[in-house]
C-alpha cells in the first residue's frame, strides 16, 4: 500500500514538472517528459550523490589523514568557492588594464581583503591550509606559485615559496590528480559551484 501511495506521489510530482519543462536545463533535480510515435519517453537527472562502499584503510595512520582531510575540506570549502569568484572578477576587471593599473587594483582588493579575511586564515591548521591550497590548485589548473606571481608579483611568489618550503610544502608543484589519491577522493564530494550536469 505504502509503494503505491510513494508511486502516486512521485507521478504527480512529475507531471507538474513535465508540465513546466524548458530547452534550458534547469538548476538541481529536473525531469522531462516526451512522446514520440505514441511512446513515453522520461528525461530525468537527479542531485547526484556519491555512493560507495564503506572504505577500509591500510592503517590508522591513513585513516586518520582521511579524516583530518575531510574534516578540513568540509572548513574550507567555502573560503576556495570565495577565492575563486574573487580571482575570475580579478582577471575580467583588470583584462583591459596596464600592468601598472592592474596592480593598483590588486593591492586595493589585497587589503579590503586582508580586512575580512585575517582571522579566519590565521585560525587555519597545516592540513587546513593545505586543502585549501589544492582545492583552488584543482580549480584553475595552475600551482598556487603562479597565482600568487600572477596577482601580487614574482617578489611576494617567492616570498610565500621560500615561507612555505620551511612547512615541508612546495607552493611551485602544484595539484596533480593521484599524487595524494586520499586527497583526490575526499575532492569528488565538491562541486565548486559547478552544475552536477557540467562534470
Amino acid at each position: 500500500m505504502k509503494i503505491w501511495i510513494f508511486c502516486l506521489l512521485f507521478l504527480s510530482l512529475s507531471v507538474s514538472l513535465f508540465a513546466q519543462a524548458v530547452d534550458t536545463l534547469p538548476r538541481g533535480a529536473w525531469a522531462r517528459m516526451e512522446v514520440k510515435d505514441g511512446d513515453t519517453i522520461f528525461d530525468m537527472t537527479l542531485h547526484l550523490y556519491r555512493l560507495s562502499s564503506k572504505r577500509t584503510f591500510k592503517d590508522f595512520t591513513e585513516q586518520r589523514q582521511y579524516y583530518l582531510y575531510t574534516r578540513a575540506a568540509r572548513k574550507v570549502y567555502p573560503y576556495a568557492l570565495e577565492a575563486l569568484e574573487l580571482y575570475d572578477e580579478i582577471a575580467d576587471n583588470t583584462a583591459d588594464m596596464n600592468k601598472r593599473q592592474r596592480r593598483r587594483y590588486v593591492r586595493h582588493e589585497h587589503t579590503e581583503l586582508k580586512e575580512d579575511m585575517k582571522d579566519q586564515m590565521k585560525n587555519l591548521s597545516r592540513t587546513e591550509g593545505k586543502v585549501l591550497i589544492k582545492m583552488i590548485e584543482s580549480q584553475v589548473h595552475k600551482p598556487f606559485y603562479d597565482l600568487i606571481k600572477d596577482t601580487r608579483g614574482a617578489a611576494t611568489a617567492t616570498y610565500w615559496s621560500t615561507l612555505g618550503k620551511m612547512w615541508d610544502y612546495d607552493l611551485k608543484q602544484g595539484y596533480q590528480l593521484g599524487a595524494d589519491p586520499l586527497l583526490d577522493e575526499v575532492f569528488i564530494d565538491y562541486d565548486f559551484g559547478q552544475a552536477p550536469w557540467t562534470h
